[in-house]
């Protein structure tokens, strides 16, 4: 009976152990992602500017609607611009500054970037900034 009741004692206290493990094993975490390589933010950076339809507006070497990639960056540049503070509607826009100009773009901006986080609006900048390098004249 002794025996019995020392075997109900362990499986009890055993039983307690192993739901407090199996808690600890399905209690998981997840890791924080590592920083996004220069060249990932390019290739999201790119993928996003077309995603947004930056592009519609902006090639890459040539004027469109608006002036090119290469002669805004090249300004930004200069003027030592934020182009990501810029993006978020907290700088005034330093490239074709006219009034018809500056409504399209805010109204794009306003549409086509309202949603998008700080990070993406990195890459996009990143892209952006090194697009010399992807596409020399």
């Amino acid at each position: 009976m002794r025996f019995f009741s020392v075997l109900i004692v362990f499986l009890v206290v055993c039983g307690c152990n192993m739901g407090e493990k199996s808690k600890k094993v399905t209690e998981t975490t997840v890791p924080e992602r590592a920083p996004l390589s220069k060249d990932s933010q390019i290739f999201l950076g790119n993928r996003l500017f077309s995603e947004k339809t930056c592009i519609t507006c902006h090639d890459v070497n040539k004027e469109k609607v608006g002036p090119s990639v290469k002669e805004i960056m090249t300004i930004y540049k200069e003027k030592n611009g934020d182009i990501v503070s810029f993006l978020k509607g907290k700088a005034n826009p330093i490239v074709d500054t006219t009034a018809s100009q500056v409504a399209i773009m805010q109204a794009n901006i306003d549409g086509f970037l309202k949603n998008i986080s700080d990070e993406e609006l990195k890459t996009i900048a990143t892209y952006m900034l090194h697009v010399d390098e992807l596409n020399p004249e």
